[in-house]
């Protein structure tokens, strides 16, 4: 867990209200979450006997390149788990055949428990627990049907089987899924298999500062006492960590690293790289906002103290 790079944002936890929008968790945040809920309970069977809450399943969610991946490897290694990975694009076209899923499904469960404890994996898990598309019939093609070896939703009513008969509070077997397109899916049912949902935003100021100089100076780069670390922090907000560690990659070759004591690095270098990266716009950060209301249910608490307090407001 040590590479997932971040600190924790003391003053949004202070400010953070139930009326308002709730600011993005740390870095730090999370990794005291995975930490507590997935590496302690699985890495120890005391542990997860004395754990006060049975969680079988967790959905990672957010940009591409926030860490969800990096964080599932750490819990496989941290734990020593058995690493099953169940998405989309590693289970096309196997089991073919009539309840062929079940039984693909069936022999993970199976061996996961005989062998836990285990860690099943599921990327892009929005194409397993797809939203229904409005307004699109006849276009697009045939629809694939649910038994079609290419059809990544063939295995959702069998996950949720065997996830309720296999997976009990003795079970160190733990499910997750991650997902950069959480609008994607379908609401209702990611809310109904998944116990526990991880939100990984692009990271705050004070952890992309220290990403930028860790990554920096993880490839020999040298930083000078003027080099102006704060701006690059500044005007990398909305990048992803992914995105700020491969403009680290392009800029610092073996070339720049030999010729850096002669010329040493300048802030312009790393902007044309990071310029070519994906960026979360402010559209996409709706639509995560928009999920994390939905999913924790804070988007009606908060629309409940609205009406109430409006209500109070007229009545006075």
């Amino acid at each position: 867990m040590t590479e997932f790079i971040g600190e924790f944002n003391y003053i949004h936890s202070m400010l953070d209200d139930i009326k308002e929008t709730m600011y993005d968790p740390s870095m730090a945040l999370i990794r005291q979450l995975v930490t507590e809920y997935i590496i302690f309970p699985l890495g120890s069977e005391l542990v997860h006997m004395r754990f006060p809450e049975h969680v079988r399943s967790f959905l990672f969610y957010g940009p591409a390149g926030s860490g969800k991946t990096l964080v599932v490897r750490a819990c496989v290694a941290e734990t020593n788990s058995i690493f099953f990975d169940m998405s989309p694009i590693n289970i096309d076209g196997k089991y073919q055949g009539k309840r062929e899923e079940e039984k693909m499904v069936a022999s993970v469960m199976v061996t996961a428990k005989e062998y836990q404890p285990s860690i099943i994996y599921i990327d892009e898990c929005h194409k397993v627990w797809p939203a229904k598309k409005k307004g699109k019939k006849g276009k697009g093609g045939k629809k694939k049907k649910k038994t079609d070896p290419s059809n990544p939703t063939r295995i959702k009513k069998a996950m949720g089987k065997w996830r309720t008969k296999f997976i009990d509070d003795k079970t160190r077997v733990t499910i997750i899924g991650c997902t950069s397109e959480p609008e994607e899916g379908s609401k209702k049912d990611f809310k109904k298999f998944f116990d526990k949902t991880i939100y990984f935003p692009f990271p705050d100021y004070t952890t992309r500062r220290l990403m930028w100089k860790s990554f920096i100076e993880k490839m020999n780069g040298k930083i000078k006492t003027d080099f102006p670390l704060s701006t690059l922090a500044h005007i990398s907000a909305g990048y992803s960590a992914g995105s700020i560690l491969k403009t680290c990659e392009k800029v610092l070759t073996e070339y720049r690293i030999k010729h850096q004591e002669h010329r040493p690095l300048t802030l312009p270098e790393f902007i044309g790289p990071l310029s070519l990266c994906a960026n979360t716009m402010d559209d996409q950060y709706a639509e995560y906002t928009k999920f994390t209301d939905y999913i924790t249910g804070d988007g009606g608490k908060r629309d409940k103290l609205l009406a109430a307090a409006a209500g109070d407001t007229g009545a006075a």
